[in-house]
């Protein structure tokens, strides 16, 4: 049964000490369903003893329980075990919440670590899984799936499980009565909610995927308006946006509300039939036994109703809510599962000390599941002292070669080698330290000038003359200390303050930052213009003397200022060399800076 998938999905998501604490709870709710229906239950006798006081004396439990309290009169027992009932109802009522209050108390814990489980499996993935994953869907498990899956699956399972145990205990006693009504009680309740829901389930689990689409495509909406929210401006697509947002959440509204009204509608019709056969009951027991005796029994039936009916309710309400979120258990299943594949290092390691050259030996790349490499043997060496260019069209695959590089992408074949050490994996995390990376588009914190170039590293622990040193080789105080606050000037969501230019040199200052022997830059010039370029060109070959600088590019402004350029054209190392070197013996470069590349 698929209610029963999820549940043994619920489990799996769970670790050891999860497990355990899950048990403890379903240990206390045998416990609290004991208390609650004792102290419901203990309204029965009351009654009994007010329509007959005679039962004092009839019943030995109650003549003991007389005897043992040296009541003077009948009055005085029956005010004492009123406040006896009373006291029971108020315990019972108090296991209640208390149990309440584990329930939520757990799921909402356990939903906290599911979070931050996803969210650091995610985070270590490697660059490859994040490229070719949509974040959307990553964002989408984590603040959308998760909390789903808390109060619409996990809470709703505890609620059930507690009630099982209540309608048990209370099917028990009936038993134990007069076995003929329980049975009838059982199926008559169980079996009108048992048809109502092998009546709906199906529509159950396809609202509940209708409004698993809905989140999504709610995150992609959201996504795209405010990312692309210049291009909606410009083309007046306002009314649009709005127009899918509107369609896509009523969608989503509807499965809601249906839903809902699944869990509530056999409520009303098994009410009154349950009612109506304790009514009919009542009046064949006034026809048998009589008025003293009928109250007797009929009090303890109608208790028993009492807090059976919404006790089955609740469960139906619950098995309800599970099957149609059920789906978002299965994902969540398989986004833990590959939190022990996840092997990325907790803490930065220690930068290699000195980086005179990279040299690159034969690499050659394929990106999974497609028939054509990217790369094909490409050599080089970037030295020190030197401007070095990685230039080449678009889709020539330099942006890959950059990639790897830095160590993000590991090559198919070949070797990268820093001297006579060999780049593998042991040596890896100490390689990355050591590079710098400003890319093309540059990533801005929405926080103080001081925070974006000391991106990650704790305010406490942040060296303020470190900060003003990067940002003196990035050729960036100047503007800074024209920014209202200076260093401590927030730059707004995304860098909405700063130029093209100044957000280059952010960049730079966040790379230069930690000191980084390498330092590599992922189309720099491509959003800036001449002048611009030809500035940043120029901080580049001051800092050369510092740093290893690879930059690829595909403007021809950018390339000219640079001292040794390696061309690549679909995956090949076509030409290598400097640009008047080049641009007057290669005649494929030649044609690519009169085109100008891509311009």
């Amino acid at each position: 049964m698929y209610i029963v998938s999820i549940i043994r999905s619920i489990y799996a998501i769970l670790n050891r000490e999860q497990k355990t604490k899950m048990l403890l709870l379903q240990i206390f709710f045998a416990f609290s369903a004991v208390v609650q229906v004792v102290g419901v239950a203990s309204i029965a006798p009351f009654i009994g003893i007010i329509s007959n006081p005679e039962t004092i004396q009839t019943s030995k439990a109650l003549a003991t329980l007389y005897d043992w309290g040296n009541f003077k009169s009948t009055n005085d027992f029956i005010l004492g075990f009123a406040m006896l009932s009373i006291a029971m109802i108020v315990i019972s009522n108090g296991v209640s919440a208390l149990t309440l209050w584990l329930q939520f108390k757990f799921s909402i814990y356990l939903g906290c670590s599911i979070q931050f489980q996803l969210f650091d499996s995610f985070i270590k993935r490697d660059y490859l899984f994040h490229k070719s994953t949509n974040y959307n869907s990553l964002i989408a498990a984590i603040t959308t799936d998760t909390p789903r899956f808390v109060y619409m699956v996990l809470q709703p399972y505890l609620l059930m499980c507690s009630q099982i145990f209540v309608a048990m205990i209370i099917l028990g006693g009936l038993l134990i009565l007069d076995p003929m009504i329980a049975i009838g009680s059982a199926l008559l309740i169980g079996g009108a909610y048992m048809g109502t829901y092998w009546v709906i389930k199906k529509s159950l689990k396809r609202h509940g995927e209708i409004i698993t689409d809905r989140n999504r495509m709610i995150q992609t909406i959201l996504s795209e308006s405010f990312i692309g929210i210049k291009d909606i401006k410009l083309n007046g697509l306002e009314n649009k946006y709005s127009g899918r947002y509107l369609a896509v959440n009523t969608q989503g509204l509807n499965s809601s509300a249906f839903i809902a009204l699944s869990g509530d509608m056999p409520r009303f019709a098994i009410e009154t039939i349950s009612f109506s056969a304790i009514l009919l009951f009542a009046i064949a027991l006034l026809g048998a036994n009589g008025s003293a005796s009928a109250v007797s029994i009929l009090s303890i039936y109608a208790i028993a109703g009492y807090k059976l009916l919404p006790t089955m309710q609740q469960i139906y309400k619950s098995i309800s809510q599970i099957s149609a979120n059920g789906g978002v258990v299965m994902d969540l299943k398989r986004n833990l599962e590959v939190v022990t594949q996840v092997t990325a290092p907790l803490q930065r390691a220690l930068p290699l000390e000195n980086v005179e050259s990279i040299q690159l030996q034969n690499i050659c790349y394929q990106y999974p599941n497609t028939n054509n490499s990217t790369l094909n043997n490409i050599s080089l060496i970037f030295a020190k002292g030197h401007l070095n260019t990685i230039a080449g069209p678009s889709g020539s695959g330099k942006s890959t070669l950059a990639d790897i590089i830095l160590g993000l992408l590991p090559a198919v074949s070949g070797q990268i080698k820093i001297g006579d050490l060999d780049v593998r994996d042991e040596i890896l995390p100490s390689y990355q330290a050591t590079i710098g990376y400003v890319p093309q588009h540059i990533f801005i914190l929405d926080d103080s000038v001081i925070a974006n170039v000391a991106f990650g590293v704790n305010k406490e622990d942040v060296d303020l003359e470190q900060v003003a040193r990067a940002l003196t080789f990035a050729n960036a105080m100047e503007f800074v200390e024209k920014l209202p606050q200076g260093l401590d000037t927030v730059l707004g969501q995304d860098g909405k303050l700063l130029s093209g230019g100044q957000r280059q040199r952010i960049g730079i200052a966040r790379a230069l930052y930690r000191n980084n022997k390498v330092l590599v830059l992922d189309e720099p010039t491509s959003a800036l213009d001449i002048e611009s370029e030809h500035d940043l060109m120029n901080l580049l070959n001051q800092l050369k003397t510092e740093v290893l600088v690879i930059v690829i590019s595909h403007r021809p402004a950018a390339i000219k200022l640079s001292d040794r350029i390696s061309v690549i054209a679909d995956g090949h190392l076509i030409a290598n060399g400097e640009y008047e070197e080049l641009y007057k013996d290669n005649e494929y470069f030649k044609s690519m800076i009169e085109k100008g590349f891509m311009n």
